[in-house]
């Protein structure tokens, strides 16, 4: 945790994790609808379980804002800024290729959220943002199982 104690640091990093958690969800949800081929069930109900828990986790992130006094920021055009990082090919997608980017996305989102939970300045965020990325690190182990 970095000495600073300027609130707005600790905002703009749980702002971008409330945005990271979000985009996971959709991204997480339009790949399990995607989907093709006779082995894809086991990870599409990884997909459908994960998602709820990012769901939850952004839930939690935004009440962290709220606490502290700042508006969090779901709307859509805030999402649209991950976009690239977020980017799923057009149509059905095959197993290996749906593995490829899930473990991907969920790589990176799990590396910057513990790079966002270094620096924070409040104890409570830094909190929240330890457990989330104790949890995304968790998934990461899980999904590499399934798939």
């Amino acid at each position: 945790m970095t000495g600073d104690s300027d609130p707005t640091a600790t905002a703009s990093e749980l702002q971008g994790e409330l945005r990271d958690q979000l985009c996971l969800a959709v991204f997480g949800d339009h790949v399990r609808w995607v989907l093709s081929g006779d082995k894809a069930a086991a990870l599409a109900q990884w997909l459908a379980d994960a998602a709820g828990q990012w769901r939850e986790w952004a839930d939690q992130v935004a009440k962290q804002l709220v606490t502290l006094g700042v508006a969090p920021d779901g709307r859509a055009r805030a999402l649209a800024k991950d976009v690239p990082w977020n980017w799923v090919p057009d149509g059905w997608l095959q197993l290996d290729e749906a593995q490829r980017l899930v473990d991907d996305r969920l790589g990176r989102v799990a590396t910057w959220a513990r790079v966002r939970q270094s620096q924070v300045n409040d104890p409570e965020s830094a909190q929240l943002l330890d457990a989330v990325c104790l949890g995304l690190e968790a998934q990461v182990a899980s999904f590499r199982t399934v798939s």
